[in-house]
């Protein structure tokens, strides 16, 4: 079979059975096994699960090792990205960034332990869940076979905390101190000059409300506590609101932000805040990858039947950030950051009941757009 990374080889139901008999051999090793709080499971050299202790058959729903032996890791816990290539988990180019089966390679490699942070994108039953989770890889000799003992901790809640300190204490800071400055040199302008700080003054408040409103409906929305409120907008009318919102940001100095030319008015039913926060969003990330005079131009459009909402920037985004776009906690701004795409992703796919995704290219650059 070919693989587009790690190898696609599997390992013959008797090569499997008979790792399991032998595991199962070891005195006391389903009490020391069952006894650890975190998920463990023992993998062939395949990658393949030859033994699960019942944190980890209870994650998965599974009532015993055999409902689960064979399958690597991706495979077991239903990671959207472990059945589109042939060879299972692995095999795809996603693959190539995920912490799991990295790990797993580098402790066969090595033979040493590797630990390592993972993101996970679980789809069950046409839902999609997000994961943060920190794996640890050993190796493990039986009878001459070797194997790895892997184990998982989902630290999904750490990263969002330390995501939300972050959002809290760095970008709300930073619009609550151009507040304070707005206020310090706006006596010491002349008239004209104030009326148009008082527009960029309003625009730094709402950006702090903006940051705690989004914080709050991700934190409802992961806990499916959020509402859907539809109402009828003019698709138009509303991304110029969005443009003129924007264009105050400190990210947004010296480029454009552009309402297409070929943008159509549709009437559509949606929740406009949430479409507001997805859209947000998108033209933030397009702002931060742009740099000083290129343009930002936002568009919608009727595609198939459905309302089209999309943001473009000029600039490419590079192969290995692609595969990786809308994974939780994943950021080319640094650690403890990696919220923008999840939440376009979340609130728009989930809750809008629409398709987000994006196209990249050295010649059109980038877009992001949801269709409703």
């Amino acid at each position: 079979m070919e693989t587009k990374y790690a190898s696609a080889t599997r390992s013959s139901d008797e090569s499997l059975l008979n790792s399991k008999l032998s595991l199962d051999k070891i005195s006391f090793m389903n009490d020391i096994f069952c006894s650890i709080s975190f998920a463990s499971i023992i993998l062939d050299d395949n990658r393949q699960i030859v033994y699960a202790n019942d944190t980890m058959l209870k994650s998965v729903k599974a009532e015993s090792v055999d409902n689960i032996i064979g399958k690597r890791f991706g495979e077991a816990i239903s990671c959207r990205y472990a059945f589109q290539e042939e060879g299972g988990c692995g095999t795809t180019e996603h693959c190539r960034y995920c912490g799991t089966v990295n790990a797993t390679i580098q402790s066969q490699k090595t033979k040493l332990k590797t630990i390592t942070e993972s993101r996970i994108r679980e789809k069950v039953n046409g839902s999609e869940k997000f994961l943060d989770i920190e794996v640890t890889a050993a190796p493990f000799i039986h009878e001459n076979t070797s194997y790895t003992i892997f184990s998982f901790v989902d630290i999904t809640d750490r990263k969002r905390r330390a995501i939300i300190e972050k959002i809290f204490f760095h970008d709300i800071m930073n619009a609550a101190v151009g507040v304070q400055g707005f206020f310090e040199l706006f006596e010491s302008l002349n008239e004209s000059e104030q009326r148009s700080f008082i527009q960029m003054g309003s625009s730094l408040s709402k950006q702090i409300i903006d940051e705690i409103i989004t914080q709050r409906l991700i934190a409802q929305a992961e806990n499916h506590e959020l509402v859907v409120n539809l109402q009828p907008i003019d698709s138009l009318d509303f991304i110029h609101k969005i443009a003129g919102n924007l264009q105050f940001l400190d990210v947004a100095k010296g480029k454009n932000i552009v309402i297409s030319e070929k943008s159509t008015a549709v009437r559509v039913e949606t929740d406009p805040i949430l479409l507001r926060r997805v859209l947000n969003n998108m033209v933030k990330n397009a702002l931060e990858a742009s740099t000083e005079g290129q343009t930002i131009t936002l568009a919608t459009s009727i595609v198939a039947q459905k309302v089209k909402f999309s943001v473009q920037n000029q600039k490419l985004i590079p192969r290995d950030i692609e595969m990786q776009v809308f994974m939780r906690s994943f950021s080319t701004k640094g650690s403890q950051r990696g919220i923008g795409t999840y939440s376009m992703k979340i609130l728009g796919e989930q809750y809008l009941g629409g398709k987000v995704d994006f196209t990249t290219s050295e010649t059109e650059g980038t877009t992001f757009f949801i269709m409703l």
